[in-house]
Formats: C-alpha cells, structure tokens, sequence
C-alpha cells in the first residue's frame, strides 16, 4: 500500500489546558508516516502554551507567529507542510489512533477528500453523546460535487478536524480566507465542492470534538454574523449562476441563511432568485417559517450546550 505523508497541522492560541492531549493523539497514529506541525498563533498565556509543545523537541514541528486568527496559522502550517495529505486538529480536540489510517485506505479505494465520524466530549474528556455520524451506514463511500454541495449547505455537518485533505487541493481551491475569523472553514469546504472534488465518507470515529465555553463558537458570535455577510455577498452570486431544478443550491443557502437569521443574505438570495425564478412560492413560505425559527434559535442553542456538556461519560 502506499504510504503518503501526512501533515497534522495544529493551530494553537492560549491552549496549555488541552494542546498536550492533542499533540498526544496526533503522535499515537497508528499510520506512522505523519509530520506534526504545531503553529503556535501568538498566545499571550506567560509561554505556558510555548513551554508544552517545546518539550516534545523533534518529535513535532514547532512553529511561533503573531495573532492573526486560526486560518492564518492553518495557511502557516500548509505553506510549512512536508505532507502529500493535510489533516488539521483543533488544540482542544483529539483524534482516535486509527483516523489517519483509515482515511488513506479510503482515499485509495476513490475520493478526493475523506470525511470520518466525530463523537463530542467536555472538557474533561467525558463523551456528550453518541459517535455522530455524516452520512447513512447504507450511504458510506464517494459523494460527487453536487451532492455534498447540497450537504454542506444543508446541514452544516462535520468538524473540519474530520476531514482529510490533498495538498494538491488546496493549492487549487486556495488556502484559508484570513480574513474570515469563525466562518472560514465553511468557505472553504463550499470552494472545494465548487471546484467539483468529490467526498468519501466511513462512520469510523475519527475525531473527538471538544465542547467547551471558551471556544470560539462559544464566545464570539459576532464573528459568525461578521463572516456571513461577507461569505454571502461572495458566494450568492456563483451558487445562483450553478442552481437548477435539480440542485437549487441557491435556495438551500437561503435558507441555511434563515436559520441563523442571517436576513440581509437571505434577501441577497430572493433577489438573486427572481431572475432564473429559482424560489417557488412554497420555498418561500418556508424561508419565511425558517426565519421565525432563526429568531429564537440562540436561545435553544444556549439551552443544549448548558444540558448536554455536562452529561457524564457513557
């Protein structure tokens, strides 16, 4: 079988209380052709960040920058990276042994990108939930561009930890957006579906995925509203011209859109919309409906993560 190099690339920002696990999982791959690539992004924590991934000495690749946000230090570590493959891993999150192996034995079967299963935990390593799997068990296997477009829209499914990546891919697509501070993971898996890269997916547990309330997707929600705009006024226009009967990406992002009461996108898509008369009354009632729902939405969210991190190990 061939072997590839994989780059494990971790982005780090004030991580002392979890990058040791982290690094910790990336180095007991039993895939052992792999480089890991710390990118510590300018953390001000009095060196204790510096100080864990430092005592690894060559076992990892360390690298230190100015803050400049998490797409920043991933573009860091891609320019920086050895590997055939990128495999990025969240500071606060862990991979199971076998994540890299089993996505190259699914790689090399057909594919572009690999996609494996996640399960959430706290911060104390406790499992919130069931292993949470993408795609139906009759389902697994390569998905074409169109489909995982609409799955990526529609759901909003997977961790980018779960992925695995050709660096030739993203020398295609493009690296991170840095100006992107909470959405730039999103951006980038919708480039490469639209550049028409195909998706393999396995409901192997690959990533365990922290929950914690110092994450960014906790504490910075203005940074989504931020991003979306901005993401929309780019990408509403591409999804329009793609958009027909069969694959109404359009009216999928809008309303995407709606649930997170993203209003000024939505009116980009309905505006979008009249001229190729993509949105059917229907569709309309139930942006309408979605929008009601985008409204209280916070308020559920809040309520799952205050319940649910704090359920104790299974």
């Amino acid at each position: 079988m061939n072997k590839p190099l994989v780059s494990i690339i971790i982005p780090v920002y004030n991580g002392s209380n979890f990058v040791k696990e982290a690094i910790d999982s990336a180095l007991a791959q039993t895939y052992k052709n792999v480089e890991v690539l710390v990118i510590n992004d300018g953390s001000c924590d009095d060196g204790k960040t510096e100080e864990i991934a430092l005592s690894y000495g060559d076992k990892i690749r360390y690298f230190h920058k100015e803050n400049g946000g998490v797409s920043s230090a991933l573009n860091l570590g891609i320019r920086e990276m050895k590997g055939e493959y990128f495999s990025w891993l969240s500071h606060d999150d862990k991979y199971t042994e076998t994540k890299i192996e089993k996505q190259i034995q699914r790689l090399q079967s057909g594919g572009d990108v690999a996609v494996c299963s996640e399960r959430q935990i706290n911060s104390k390593g406790n499992y919130l939930s069931e292993p949470r799997d993408y795609i139906k068990e009759e389902q697994e296997g390569v998905v074409v561009w169109q489909e995982e477009t609409c799955r990526v829209i529609d759901k909003t499914l997977f961790s980018g930890c779960a992925l695995l990546i050709p660096k030739a891919v993203l020398d295609d697509v493009g690296f991170f957006d840095e100006e992107l501070r909470y959405n730039q993971d999103f951006d980038m898996w919708m480039r490469i579906c639209l550049k028409g890269y195909s998706w393999i997916y396995h409901n192997d547990v690959g990533v365990l995925s922290r929950v914690h309330e110092n994450q960014v997707t906790q504490t910075r929600r203005d940074l989504f509203f931020g991003d979306s705009y901005k993401l929309g006024k780019k990408m509403i226009p591409k999804l329009a011209q793609l958009s027909d009967k069969k694959y109404n990406f359009l009216y999928l992002y809008a309303k995407h859109c709606a649930k997170y009461n993203l209003t000024e996108n939505v009116a980009l898509c309905k505006t979008e919309a009249k001229e190729k008369k993509l949105f059917s009354f229907g569709q309309n009632v139930t942006l309408f409906f979605v929008g009601l729902y985008g409204k209280v939405r916070p308020l559920i969210r809040k309520i799952y993560y205050a319940v649910f991190k704090k359920v104790k190990t299974q």
